[in-house]
């Protein structure tokens, strides 16, 4: 398979990933545009035997945790107004049911620290298994746990106070 052929099969989910874990639409799209730089470089060391998504995903936190070391990038400024944000929700297919509630978990995750952020970009945004999370992120399966029960407290509690 060659470059294109991963972008074509895993673009949209890479981008969907960058997005859920950076917050604002510039900063996804440096994340993804610098992954698959990553790719591209490392795509001899990649294991056939191996599914590639994982690899990409791997590639993809990593490269979160290298951006987020940036001083400048720690701070999230939101470039778009809530407003903008509902607006942007609201003109997309109703696949989630009740708008306003998916609008309200979409905050909340954002509220979520980067670990536990990046936890939850896995395990529930790209259904990976627990084992597969502890992998990707480099850490042990009961602190991937941890992190999923504490961001399940965490947006529990903010949807209660909305």
């Amino acid at each position: 398979m060659n470059i294109s052929s991963y972008i074509n099969a895993y673009g949209k989910d890479l981008s969907r990933l960058c997005f859920s874990l950076c917050k604002n639409r510039p900063d996804a799209e440096d994340l993804y545009q610098i992954t698959w730089e990553k790719v591209l470089r490392g795509i001899q060391k990649y294991d056939t035997s191996k599914p590639f998504d994982k690899w990409l995903w791997t590639i993809c936190i990593n490269a979160h945790k290298d951006m987020m070391k940036n001083p400048f990038r720690k701070r999230v400024i939101p470039l778009e107004s809530e407003e903008e944000l509902e607006a942007r929700f609201r003109s997309l297919p109703q696949k989630f049911g009740d708008l306003d509630e998916y609008i309200a978990l979409h905050n909340a995750v954002n509220r979520l620290p980067v670990s536990k952020r990046q936890a939850v970009a896995l395990y529930y945004f790209k259904d990976l298994s627990v084992s597969e999370v502890s992998e990707i992120l480099g850490v042990p399966e009961g602190t991937v746990k941890s992190r999923l029960q504490s961001a399940r407290d965490f947006i529990r509690e903010e949807l209660m106070h909305e």
